[in-house]
């Protein structure tokens, strides 16, 4: 028997149950639908009211004045709303305020029962006569962390009580004819939905899983809408595949980008707020330290107190050193770049720390290349940031490139662990005693106004390798 018989009797039978039958189902459909549209209501009741209570609710629990504002919240849903109680609750489920006209207690933890989708006709008719509220929660959200949620539920009488009495109706008469027509389909229902069935249940489960693929069965027709199924199955593993990868790209380029505005932004502000401050601290400290000179200059050899005068010198020297790197650090200074070979620039940073590395007994070695191109670069910016990397490196040292120019810098010294070296180039972070954790923030400053970059290689007990990357001026210019 082919598939266009088999449906001719499926449809004869069905012609003759029309009247009774499809009006029951009808109805069902209709109750459903109303439940559901209640639940998307309750939702929204809800959420107007987290939104209040997220004042009161904390990590932590009930903030001040929330036991006398949650009391308040909850009567004005009950007035809003025909439910049974509404409760708040934390974010492990304890309830911190409830209030129901009948008294009834509020549960603690998950809800005991929710309101879900009736999987058959008589599952519905069921509800029409055994109370089932419905519960709708929305969530309490505050500083971008989930800390409770509110939750209502609605009166049995508003989940069905419009239907109820039109469905003891029609369902008495439905059912009757709905089970005759059932019997009579049953045996045709059965080869015709079975494929279909599987078909439904693959196009549910295409959107997550991939390789989905049916077998083909016997019906002609069937067996082509099941072709065509596999096909569709097998092209949208292909562009989900393409997608993915796009999206793997797009989310790390945002990520990137996201890192990037918001340590700018927070350079900026440090740079903005505390450079006036650090100036006039600056101004202060050489009034001081002009003071000091004075003194030390008047008072005698043998005087007593003349160490302390030159301590106080000596400090105060060290503090407007300080601030100077701070400010150094802080200013957003305009680059004056000019296209030049920067082998000089390195043999000049190399002469200036020679006294350095030779009381520190470092060995300096420079090696720059023969073919280095030109970049445009600034001859002081670039030059801090060498120096920067030297001092470091002989530091360091005491204590125990692609297209363009690459600038390297290894010392001998401890190391880092990948903890440090996660952190090192951040404003204010150091590892030394007596250090600003200025220096690498600066040299990343000096790289990124060239157009490049700068990174580190470090391992515990095997040293440090500082690379400052600059582009070939042809590509600075583009």
């Amino acid at each position: 028997m082919t598939l266009r018989l088999k449906l001719f009797v499926l449809v004869a039978g069905v012609v003759v149950f029309a009247t009774s039958g499809v009006t029951a189902v009808a109805l069902w459909r209709e109750v459903e639908r109303g439940q559901e549209l209640l639940i998307r209501e309750g939702v929204a009741i809800a959420s107007t009211a987290a939104t209040a209570a997220a004042h009161w609710v904390g990590e932590d629990g009930v903030q001040a004045g929330g036991d006398r504002a949650f009391p308040v919240i909850l009567e004005r849903l009950l007035a809003a709303a025909p439910l049974d109680r509404a409760w708040i609750v934390d974010r492990a489920g304890k309830v911190l305020s409830c209030s129901s006209p009948s008294g009834e207690p509020c549960p603690q933890g998950v809800p005991p029962s929710e309101f879900r989708t009736a999987d058959f006709p008589m599952q519905a008719l069921v509800r029409l006569v055994r109370p089932e509220g419905i519960i709708a929660s929305a969530p309490i959200i505050r500083s971008g962390a989930v800390v409770g949620a509110v939750r209502i539920e609605y009166a049995h009488d508003e989940v069905v009580g419009t239907a109820r009495n039109l469905a003891w109706g029609a369902s008495l008469v439905g059912i009757l004819w709905v089970i005759l027509g059932d019997a009579l389909a049953m045996i045709f229902l059965r080869r015709i939905t079975r494929p279909l069935d599987n078909l439904a249940v693959a196009a549910e489960t295409l959107a997550e899983a991939r390789g989905v693929r049916l077998p083909e069965p016997e019906e002609r027709e069937l067996a082509d809408l099941v072709r065509a199924f596999n096909h569709m199955s097998e092209r949208l593993d292909a562009r989900r595949q393409e997608n993915e990868d796009l999206i793997a790209e797009l989310e790390e380029r945002v990520r990137k980008k996201t890192r990037d505005v918001l340590r700018a932004d927070r350079l900026a502000t440090l740079g903005g707020i505390a450079a006036g401050f650090a100036h006039e601290l600056g101004n202060s400290l050489n009034v001081i330290r002009g003071f000091a000179a004075v003194a030390t200059r008047e008072l005698p050899a043998e005087h007593p107190n003349r160490p302390d005068v030159e301590a106080i010198r000596r400090e105060v020297t060290r503090a407007a050193s300080l601030i100077e790197r701070f400010l150094v650090f802080a200013r957003a200074r305009t680059t004056n770049p000019q296209t030049q070979e920067i082998g000089h620039i390195l043999h000049e940073v190399v002469e200036v720390v020679g006294p350095a590395a030779t009381q520190a007994r470092v060995e300096r070695h420079i090696d720059v290349a023969v073919d280095l191109p030109e970049v445009r670069a600034d001859a002081e910016l670039l030059r801090q940031a060498v120096l920067n990397l030297c001092v470091n490196a002989i530091q360091a040292m005491q204590e125990t490139g692609k297209g363009g120019a690459l600038i390297e810098v290894a010392d001998t010294g401890p190391g880092m662990d990948p903890e440090t070296v996660k952190h090192v180039f951040e404003p204010f972070f150091t590892t030394k005693a007596a250090g600003t954790g200025l220096g690498l923030a600066i040299v990343r400053q000096a790289a990124e106004a060239h157009g490049g970059q700068v990174e580190v290689e470090s391992e515990r007990g095997k040293g440090a390798t500082f690379r400052i990357r600059i582009p070939p001026a042809a590509e600075q210019e583009s």
